[in-house]
């Protein structure tokens, strides 16, 4: 995966310890969790046999992820994750209406149009749509989750080239000011995909939401990772809400 610098990408905040900033979660990953990655991901296709320890809605024991990178304007974005029927939900910021838009997806890259553009400061989600007849068959179609999920639980975070082990934690991290907007929160900032990337329940092999942000804080001569904000299946719900209905 390329690597991108961190970058401010909205205001920041103060608490008692210090200022809480909010970044675009764009990094290298280490060489561990690249490692890691081989051993989830099927780099070919980019398609992730996850396997549940739980409660499996899906009978097929196969992949049941399938990751795209993002192009906008000719560069990598970001990550996105593939839904159905040509559909690819990822984040607003790495994408444009009035840019030409491209996905790489199961090893081929497919020209992509904006059907529904958000903005990082309300909304952080864009829908894209690819040619359906272009993708390969049999692509594993993707379920939103239904329940939230509660601190502690276990998640995978899965971009267009890796995935890794993750857990919920409780917005309380946050100053008391963001905690109702940004209540679906991360650990593991340094060692979890980065913005579009796809946060999964195992268990059930559904959709939790879409990355979105870090937060960190600062202090004088330091700075320290708190978490990663992902926008959740209920906002994706609301945001696109055809994808209920079929």
């Amino acid at each position: 995966m390329d690597g991108y610098h961190s970058m401010y990408v909205a205001s920041r905040f103060r608490s008692e310890t210090g200022r809480v900033a909010l970044r675009d979660q764009r990094h290298r990953p280490s060489e561990a969790h690249v490692r890691f990655a081989f051993a989830l991901c099927l780099a070919a296709t980019l398609l992730v046999p996850l396997v549940s320890e739980g409660a499996d809605r899906k009978e097929s024991g196969g992949p049941w992820v399938v990751a795209a990178r993002i192009i906008r304007n000719g560069e990598q974005s970001g990550s996105g994750v593939y839904l159905k029927s040509g559909l690819i939900i990822t984040a607003a910021h790495l994408t444009a209406a009035d840019a030409k838009m491209s996905v790489h997806i199961a090893g081929l890259d497919l020209p992509a149009k904006v059907l529904r553009q958000g903005s990082f400061e309300e909304v952080d989600l864009s829908l894209l749509l690819v040619d359906e007849e272009k993708v390969p068959a049999g692509l594993p179609r993707m379920e939103l989750c239904e329940a939230p999920p509660w601190p502690g639980d276990a998640v995978i975070v899965v971009d267009a080239a890796s995935a890794a082990r993750s857990h919920i934690v409780s917005p309380q991290l946050l100053p008391y000011t963001l905690r109702n907007k940004f209540s679906t929160l991360i650990g593991d900032v340094a060692t979890t995909g980065n913005s579009g990337s796809g946060v999964f329940d195992p268990n059930r092999k559904c959709l939790l939401g879409i990355m979105s942000r870090k937060f960190m804080s600062h202090t004088t001569g330091d700075e320290k990772d708190i978490a990663k904000y992902f926008v959740p299946a209920a906002a994706i719900r609301d945001f696109m809400p055809e994808i209920g209905k079929h």
